[in-house]
Parts: structure tokens; C-alpha cells; sequence
């Protein structure tokens, strides 16, 4: 059985490889695969460097527990590096963060929250989220996204709106070194 799944994928080290690995390693994991834009939105610690975001999705044959696992090696084999920043030192951070959004309609708290609440929180969720497909229902809140997005989008105080990315994805991700 297929499932259609949401997933939000973000980095601010090493931004556009960090990007294009994780979009081509996601790939792998559906039927049907779909990406929104790059967006770029500023870090929650004011030191840290801004980040690029996008929501990817599609249709899987995954449980949400396998998933997960394979989420989790995409993200080790992402690696880690030093952020230093802005005459800041962050120590070793991940280059990728990739976070189930939605799997399906599931509500849950095991094995991992769901949905998320990025989709209600953050912009740099929502808008792409919104772009893939925005008559997406929350399965708690039990509206639109759309109209969530309408709500919070002119509210946005100015550090916490996104900006679409020129980004080029017929790019290959090249070796971290």
C-alpha cells in the first residue's frame, strides 16, 4: 500500500550540496516524487548562518518506522562539519535536517510526533509545503494549509519571512571534502 508523505528538508552548512544530496538520496524512497522550491529563511540563533529549505514528497511503500531509519541514514551519510560563523563556533553540526511533515492522515506521538507542527509554526514549512499542494487538510486542525498560510503569511514579522531561491537542481551533489 502507498502512502502519500510530506517531508520538510532544511540545511545551513554547506547549503546548495546539502540540498542537492538530499533531494536525489530522497528520491530513492518513493514511487512518485515531487519538490517544491528552495526557500531561504533566517536561522533561530541570530549567530548562525541562514538557511535553505524546501518540502519533498510523494507516494511510498515505506511504514513510517522504516521511513525513519532510512531518513536517519541519509542524514549520517550527510555527515556533520564545524560551524564557525560570524566569529561564533557552533561545534559540529549536521549538514541535513530532514523531518516527516506528514504520513498520510496519521495523528500520532509514536515513533515520532504527527504531523508535525513546523507546518503550523514555521514558515519555511508552510510556504513550500503550500506550493506542492495547498489543498493539503491538517489532519488536527482540520482546515486547509492554504488557510493557514493566508493567516500567518502577512503577520510574518520581517526575520522570520522566506525568499525563493534561484536554485538549480540539474546540478550533481559533489563530495563533501
Amino acid at each position: 500500500m502507498l502512502t502519500k508523505v510530506y517531508l520538510g528538508v532544511g540545511s545551513n552548512l554547506n547549503r546548495d550540496n546539502a540540498i542537492l544530496f538530499g533531494n536525489e538520496k530522497l528520491k530513492e524512497l518513493f514511487s512518485t516524487y515531487v519538490h517544491s522550491s528552495v526557500y531561504q529563511s533566517r536561522a533561530i540563533r541570530e549567530a548562525e548562518p541562514d538557511y535553505y529549505n524546501l518540502v519533498v514528497g510523494g507516494e511510498t511503500a515505506l511504514s513510517l518506522e522504516e521511513l525513519l531509519t532510512k531518513i536517519g541514514d541519509i542524514e549520517k551519510e550527510a555527515g556533520t562539519e564545524l560551524m564557525f560563523h560570524n566569529g561564533t563556533n557552533f561545534g559540529l553540526k549536521r549538514r541535513l535536517d530532514i523531518d516527516v511533515l506528514l504520513y498520510g492522515d496519521l495523528v500520532t506521538t509514536e515513533p515520532c510526533k504527527l504531523p508535525r507542527h513546523d507546518i503550523q509554526d514555521y514558515p519555511f514549512v508552510l510556504c513550500p509545503l503550500c506550493e506542492l499542494d495547498s489543498t493539503i487538510v491538517h489532519p488536527l486542525l482540520n482546515i486547509a494549509i492554504s488557510e493557514i498560510w493566508t493567516e500567518m503569511a502577512p503577520r510574518l514579522p520581517e526575520k522570520m519571512r522566506v525568499s525563493k531561491v534561484d536554485f538549480d537542481f540539474s546540478r550533481s551533489f559533489s563530495d563533501w571534502n
